[in-house]
């Protein structure tokens, strides 16, 4: 399977978007490096993470499209508030609920980890509100 970049699968585009490739992908996690530009801040690698989770979602079969939301983050450890160095985020499929899918995160710098938790992702809403 040949594995779309980031840019096409992602409605994000630079600098919100902070995916630069696929490293690794198993069918149930994903890896990938983080774009290079500056320091990582504990919540741009939660956003990240967020957005490697949202490619892994996008993968698989009826998973969701680049218009997800995310529905909650759950049990954010952050080790490190900020990084210089590359980044790697991880996701792995924890669970699906009905049609959100929640992914494990972890975001790392060589051996060490520095964010994990988990987050949830929705498709958008599909009620439109009037008024």
């Amino acid at each position: 399977m040949s594995i779309p970049t980031p840019e096409r699968m992602l409605r994000h585009r630079p600098p919100a978007l902070l995916v630069d490739a696929v490293l690794s992908y198993t069918g149930t996690s994903i890896t990938c490096s983080g774009r290079r530009d500056g320091v990582w801040t504990w919540p741009r690698m939660l956003e990240g993470a967020a957005q490697t989770a949202g490619l892994l979602a996008g993968l698989q079969p009826d998973g969701l499209t680049n218009m997800a939301v995310i529905a909650e983050y759950r049990g954010v450890l952050v080790h490190a508030h900020e990084s210089a160095g590359p980044v790697r985020f991880t996701a792995e499929v924890e669970r699906r609920l009905m049609r959100f899918w929640r992914c494990r995160l972890a975001v790392h710098t060589g051996d060490t980890l520095l964010l994990e938790g988990t987050v949830t992702l929705a498709p958008p809403s599909d009620v439109t509100e009037s008024g």
